[in-house]
């Protein structure tokens, strides 16, 4: 491992811990007021992140949090998976929120609240832990128990994105996040036959309607029956693995991000106007990520050089860079309202770690 390589490392370990609050929440960044909050998506993957890097006492801590964050709610959950079969419309607003404060209340500003991918994404990090040959404590099984009911419940409805837009589709990344999740517990010993059976049933539902509704061109759409281009998909790819590298939807998908989306430097969209629609080097780990299962390394290798590049002199990685913008007219308008933005964005750090840790691991390297 060279030094450089072995900075960042160290560096975004430490800044994940640093903004790790006493209960156990990720802060999604410090120095961005709008995040200072910890979302059950970015938590997970960084959570993932840190375990895979033996730190699994910053782990345990997020996935305690993220259980009494369910607990606390089992009844809510209850009710409203008994109000939809009662035939009952339920509200957006209604749902579990996808964001918390670090002692685990909702936040009472506007926010755009229902996304179910964070869920299936932390039962999916919960089943890597497991892998790794750690411990869950009961009570995480339960909450586990309680949103395996919730997500065959309501995968089906129409929800916002992993970009907290787009309101009114089927996004094909959330309903891989929840695939991914189902299919993890569905083999855990600990969860009620039931409940197994129910996520596993679930997993295959949502990959069948992927495969039949989520495609355009033999690649992954963004929403179903769309046919639009997202880099959250490459999730489905790696780290998620329902699609194999083989798979030539994988390789389509990848080839079209690259060529759509951009490698160093990934686009959320096209049509991403948010601070002037910059590029995300979380994404370009994601693609590293992919380009890894299609068998390509030595891509995934560029990419992590790349990433290395962009740190400020505190060795802290953006959410996103200033050029070359989608939408350079927009980015004045979002500074004014919410301030500069993200920097560090714990996200990035965790993304890098898991890029780095699998080209490890692909080539054998400790």
């Amino acid at each position: 491992m060279n030094d450089q390589l072995l900075a960042l490392r160290e560096s975004s370990i430490r800044i994940i811990k640093e903004n790790q609050a006493n209960s156990g929440a990720y802060i999604a960044s410090p120095n961005f007021k709008v995040y200072n909050y910890s979302w059950f998506r970015d938590g997970a993957f960084i959570a993932d992140a840190m375990s895979e890097q033996n730190e699994n006492a910053s782990a345990v801590s997020f996935h305690t949090w993220a259980t009494h964050i369910i607990l606390e709610r089992e009844e809510k959950i209850a009710s409203l998976i008994r109000r939809a079969k009662q035939g009952e419309e339920i509200s957006p607003d209604e749902h579990l929120h996808c964001r918390y404060t670090t002692d685990g209340r909702e936040s009472e500003e506007i926010w755009t609240n229902l996304q179910l991918d964070g869920f299936g994404t932390w039962i999916w990090s919960l089943d890597k832990y497991l892998q790794r040959g750690n411990q869950l404590p009961i009570a995480t099984y339960r909450a586990v128990e309680s949103l395996v009911g919730y997500l065959t419940s309501f995968w089906r409805i129409e929800s916002y994105d992993w970009w907290e837009e787009s309101f009114g589709h089927q996004h094909v990344a959330n309903l891989g996040s929840i695939a991914a999740g189902l299919q993890g517990c569905s083999r855990w010993e600990n969860l009620s036959e039931d409940s197994r059976k129910q996520a596993a049933q679930t997993a295959v539902e949502i990959k069948t309607l992927i495969c039949k509704r989520g495609l355009v061109d033999g690649r992954l759409a963004k929403w179903i029956d769309g046919t639009e281009l997202d880099a959250s998909l490459l999730a489905l790819i790696a780290p998620f693995n329902l699609f194999e590298g083989t798979d030539s939807i994988s390789r389509k998908t990848v080839a079209a991000v690259m060529s759509e989306l951009g490698t160093f430097g990934t686009y959320r969209h096209k049509e991403d106007g948010y601070f002037g629609g910059g590029r995300w080097p979380l994404l370009s780990c994601f693609l590293g990520l992919a380009f890894i299962e299609i068998g390509q390394p030595e891509k995934a290798v560029e990419i992590l050089q790349w990433v290395e590049t962009l740190t400020n002199e505190d060795l802290e990685l953006p959410e996103q860079l200033a050029s070359p913008l989608l939408y350079p007219a927009m980015r004045a308008e979002w500074i004014q309202s919410w301030g500069e933005p993200a920097v560090p964005l714990l996200w990035s750090h965790a993304m890098y770690l898991s890029l780095q840790a699998a080209l490890n691991e692909s080539t054998g390297k400790e």
